[in-house]
């Protein structure tokens, strides 16, 4: 009985670890808040832009950046983004002072400390301008850049032929910004990814086969005894 109890307690363990390592091995340093918000209309021109992420990132020169870029215009970054030496989950930028009214796009990249994952993003935030439709669309399109598995391959290559605005009829309305990119196609990383889940989630399920006999068969032999 001791040998059986000692069995199921392992089989258990090893179902949780393989769970836990699941859900956190495929994880990147995402966003978690910033300053300015996506989508943030601003009555005054901000200082920078700080970007909070939700893992601490590597401090390795050529793998981490954040670029503002005006609207149908060039960059109005003041400098080099900048990693918290206190907290590695923070970055930030200078901005150039008095930004004029507008639409701004932020792009971000990292590599995230923990699994060393690149990762990489971008949104848009307002200067005493409220955004349009035209504007709505463009930061869905920008919002989709990094994020891997949301945005099927057929959609991207459609995105690809069409201007960031998804339409003539708005691109009249009012030019696209060239800032923001259609998706691009999904990373090696994003595949290799997809196939370490695949191994976790077959080796959660041969744990719970496991489980599921050394239960039975211990029920049994209570019953038996």
């Amino acid at each position: 009985m001791f040998r059986a109890s000692t069995l199921f307690v392992a089989a258990v363990a090893v179902m949780v670890a393989v769970a836990l390592h699941a859900a956190t091995a495929s994880a990147h340093a995402r966003p978690k808040s910033s300053t300015p918000a996506k989508g943030e209309v601003l009555a005054a021109s901000p200082p920078r832009v700080d970007i909070y992420f939700t893992q601490a990132v590597q401090k390795i020169a050529g793998t981490y950046g954040i670029e503002v870029e005006r609207d149908r215009g060039g960059s109005v970054a003041a400098g080099t983004a900048v990693i918290d030496e206190g907290d590695r989950t923070h970055m930030s930028v200078a901005l150039q002072p008095g930004l004029k009214p507008g639409r701004y796009v932020v792009r971000w990249r990292n590599v995230s400390d923990d699994d060393g994952d690149p990762a990489e993003g971008a949104f848009s935030f307002y200067v005493q301008t409220q955004p349009n439709a035209v504007d709505r669309e463009n930061d869905a399109q920008i919002e989709q850049i990094g994020a891997e598995g949301e945005t099927p391959a057929s959609d991207a290559t459609a995105a690809a032929s069409t201007s960031v605005t998804g339409s003539p009829a708005a691109a009249t309305t009012r030019p696209a910004s060239t800032a923001a990119a259609p998706t691009p196609a999904p990373s090696a990383s994003s595949e290799d990814d997809g196939d370490s889940n695949m191994l976790y989630i077959v080796g959660a399920g041969i744990a719970v086969v496991v489980l599921a006999g050394l239960g039975g068969w211990w029920l049994l032999r209570g019953k038996r005894a």
